[in-house]
């Protein structure tokens, strides 16, 4: 049943529709097609007066293909992506369809600390997405710290000290530093307190809590160049206290830096040591089954014996949560636990050099094991598909001994034929490499399902260790490695995996060339290469040391004439590093909103090659990725401060808008409830319609509501309230969309009786009120 509304009292309409303005004169006012005073298909006496007839538009005559951009002869054809590809390719969407029946999950590679992620097939989600590094952290991130968290024998003497105002917090990866800190401020702060956190780049000197609603705040790292002095540290005390907060900063367990910070402030910070393995065991297991018969069914195929060998004390807690998790996904079957001991990481760093060693000799090997640390988790064709890449690109490098060269006649020494199909079974490949392939899954990614057998090492974190290990002890192989995941085909499915291991890379190599691999890629005139580099700084951010430069080539990526470099940072602010900084993200999206207009036209522009204009369909995609991350006030409060200004391209802005109404339950409930936000989305939408080259796409997408409205309450009183006041200054756009709901049949459409009621009016020349 359609919801019955009481539509709100609405002002005059003008007798004449305002003509709306173009900000920019000359070459921009030339019409284009959808440039006449009404839609397609419009009555032709509904012209408002003053506005001549005109004919309708010709037919557009092809256009030839665009020629092909310098110095892509030598790589794979590549289409420009449009928003929608691009939103796709910055990061895998929320929704995801497994279907395994009777199918054995294995789960993946650990994240984190007590609260440890084991990526579902498919999804093999970064630690990264779930933690914000700069900006408001949700408070899913603080409840998923809380769930199952043992509270280590230093909690409450941290809690004393944090009372304070200030709290250093060391250890090493993996001893749940990051979830410890989160739990302090929970408990410090309260639960539910709005907590915040801090890049390793902050400086405190000039830090300030501009939030007046935080409680909290999690700083990750001190950068070292900047270490903090006596006089910086009494001044973030007084700020906390003056706020009522406080204020966690995570370090890692470096020897200098700790001794630094208690010789020059005399402060002792708190060393996060876990606690047991038996009591994290406990408290995680049953927090995930809380029914004691349950847990005692499903520790019952294990057995009590293996349980104890298995929590062998160097465990840390990400890896007692990887134990805990593996034994409730087996459901107390024996045959779906396996060889328990054999699949927990915490071996891996043991056994991979051990495990590199014995392939030297087998190029075939190392080079799927190479490729399947990089695309884990992929079909099994991708997989020895980039094996054999690799190899071939290799040309022997892989290989132990290289062919001898010998005299006319002599004998020589044959090496493998890389052509040669039946060189190794994938079986064979498997088990040399210590991988199996798991059981068939339809997988729904994009328009369509495709079925995979993926590739998954029978260890977890193997494909990690294995890359850090020859990425650091064999120095020639990181050219090779560059040169094979560089050239990667087109597809998400393949960039963001390259990317993550170009990222890590980064912090592999360090030194004061960590970042000029994935700058190579930053300036491609590859699609590909660009989103692999994106990833690439997603990751490498991820490193407090490396996080300063990262940040730093961003900003003069966002101000280079290469459009390449600019499009590089827009794929960035949409991905792992932008929806970890919204803030910043929005800063440097803002410098290309800007900078871009200057060139050829406008980002939109037909310019050479189209290249600025991948700069502006990157930025609505990047912006759209943030949009949605549950950065809406913000990003909505950026386009009003941008389309503000006198620099920004206003009818680019405006298209932008369009976008983000494609995603309206923000805007749908704040127009719903009328909140003080209504008015300025109002305003927003009407100069959307008054602009010739972004009122199509507002158009559609109100159409799109006032369909949707019929079926939701919520949506049918934002739809009649934003129609309400839309009709209260009949603008020439408003009169364009009211025009073009009444030509459809849309009787049980929310709107349509204020549409058609303001038309009436208008036609009449009536001053009434449209209700």
């Amino acid at each position: 049943m359609t919801p019955q509304a009481t539509t709100p009292q609405a002002t005059t309409p003008e007798a004449t529709p305002r003509q709306a303005t173009t900000p920019e004169a000359g070459p921009r006012q030339a019409a284009p097609p959808e440039a006449g005073p009404l839609p397609a298909g419009a009555p032709q006496g509904e012209l408002p007066p003053g506005q001549p007839q005109q004919p309708p538009d010709p037919e557009p005559k092809p256009q030839p293909a665009p020629a092909p951009e310098p110095g892509e002869a030598h790589h794979h054809p590549e289409p420009e992506p449009d928003v929608d590809e691009l939103f796709d390719a910055l990061g895998p969407t929320p929704r995801s369809l497994l279907y395994a029946p009777n199918a054995n999950f294995n789960t993946g590679t650990v994240h984190g600390g007590q609260r440890v992620w084991n990526a579902m097939p498919g999804e093999d989600r970064p630690e990264s997405e779930g933690r914000v590094r700069e900006g408001p952290i949700p408070v899913a991130e603080v409840r998923a710290a809380a769930f199952g968290f043992a509270e280590p024998a230093w909690f409450g003497a941290a809690l004393g000290e944090l009372a304070g105002g200030l709290l250093f917090l060391s250890g090493r990866p993996g001893s749940g530093r990051r979830t410890a800190a989160l739990n302090l401020l929970r408990e410090s702060c309260g639960e539910g307190a709005t907590l915040r956190a801090l890049d390793s780049v902050t400086e405190l000197d000039r830090w300030k809590p501009t939030d007046t609603t935080a409680r909290g705040y999690l700083m990750d790292g001190l950068f070292p160049s900047g270490p903090m002095g006596p006089g910086v540290l009494g001044h973030v005390r007084s700020l906390l206290k003056d706020a009522g907060a406080r204020m966690v900063i995570v370090l890692p367990d470096d020897a200098a830096l700790l001794h630094s910070l208690r010789q020059q402030l005399h402060v002792e910070p708190v060393v996060c040591q876990p606690p047991p393995p038996a009591l994290v065991f406990g408290s995680r297991f049953e927090a995930k089954v809380t029914d004691r018969w349950e847990r005692e069914r499903l520790l019952a195929a294990l057995g009590e014996d293996e349980l104890g060998g298995l929590l062998v004390p160097e465990l840390v807690p990400a890896e007692v949560a990887e134990l805990v998790d593996t034994l409730v996904a087996a459901d107390g079957d024996p045959e779906r636990l396996g060889d328990l001991g054999a699949r927990l990481s915490h071996r891996a760093e043991q056994e991979v050099p051990a495990l590199v060693a014995s392939l030297r000799d087998d190029p075939d090997a190392l080079a799927f094991l190479l490729s399947a640390c990089v695309y884990e988790r992929l079909d099994h064709r991708i997989v020895r598909e980039e094996a054999d890449r690799l190899l071939e690109l290799s040309d022997g490098r892989l290989a132990a001994l290289l062919p001898a060269t010998d005299a006319p006649g002599g004998a020589g020494t044959d090496r493998p034929n890389p052509a040669f199909v039946f060189r190794r079974s994938l079986t064979e490949l498997l088990e040399s490499v210590h991988a199996c392939r798991q059981p068939r899954e339809i997988r729904a990614g994009g328009a369509y399902a495709h079925s995979v057998e993926p590739v998954v090492f029978v260890r977890h974190r193997q494909a990690e260790v294995v890359l850090r290990h020859v990425w650091r002890e064999y120095g020639q192989l990181s050219d090779l490695v560059v040169a094979w995941l560089r050239d990667v085909r087109r597809g998400s499915e393949l960039s963001e995996p390259a990317g993550r291991a170009m990222g890590r890379a980064a912090s592999w190599g360090g030194g004061r060339r960590a970042l000029d691999h994935v700058e190579t890629l930053a300036e491609s005139d590859r699609y590909t290469s660009r989103m692999i580099a994106a990833h690439a700084l997603g990751i490498a951010a991820e490193d407090p040391v490396l996080v300063a430069e990262v940040r730093h080539r961003l900003q003069r990526w966002s101000l280079a004439a290469n459009p390449y470099l600019r499009t590089t940072v827009a794929y960035a602010c949409g991905a792992v590093f932008g929806l970890s900084r919204p803030d910043f993200a929005l800063r440097l999206l803002r410098t290309l909103v800007g900078g871009t207009r200057l060139r050829g036209g406008g980002y939109g522009g037909d310019d050479e090659n189209g290249a600025w204009a991948r700069v502006g369909r990157a930025v609505r995609a990047a912006v759209l990725r943030l949009f949605v991350n549950g950065n809406e006030p913000q990003v909505f409060a950026r386009l009003l401060a941008w389309l503000n200004e006198e620099t920004g391209d206003t009818e680019e802005l405006l298209t932008l808008f369009g976008e983000l109404l494609r995603r309206p339950g923000w805007f749908q409930r704040h127009l719903a409830h009328e909140n003080p936000a209504a008015p300025l989305i109002t305003d927003v939408v009407r100069r959307a319609l008054d602009t010739d080259g972004s009122f199509d796409a507002t158009c559609r997408e109100l159409l799109r509501w006032a369909e949707a409205a019929r079926w939701d309450e919520t949506v049918f009183r934002s739809v009649e309230n934003l129609f309400a006041s839309l009709a209260g200054t009949m603008s020439f756009g408003v009169f364009r969309l009211f025009v073009e709901m009444d030509q459809k049949s849309t009787d049980d459409w929310a709107g349509h009786a204020i549409a058609r009621r303001s038309l009436d009016y208008w036609r009449n020349g009536e001053q009434r009120e449209a209700v």
